[in-house]
């Protein structure tokens, strides 16, 4: 992928697999299979977002972890 290829992906930790958990007359919700996350938004990122959003989420995790 090129910086300027965008791809859909998880706002909380950067993963592109995730898959419509509903959708219809009340609009989509999207599940991450990564981190479990469900809501109504998805990313569309280059790689440098994507590398960003990933280790941000890393950082959050082994913060939780830690405490």
């Amino acid at each position: 992928m090129t910086e300027k290829e965008y791809i859909e992906v998880c706002p909380v930790c950067g993963s592109s697999h995730w898959y419509y958990e509903s959708g219809g007359y009340t609009g989509k919700l999207y599940h991450c299979k990564n981190c479990g996350y469900i809501g109504p938004l998805i990313v569309e990122a280059n790689q440098e977002m994507i590398d960003a959003i990933k280790q941000d989420y890393k950082r959050k995790k082994e913060s939780e972890e830690g405490s």
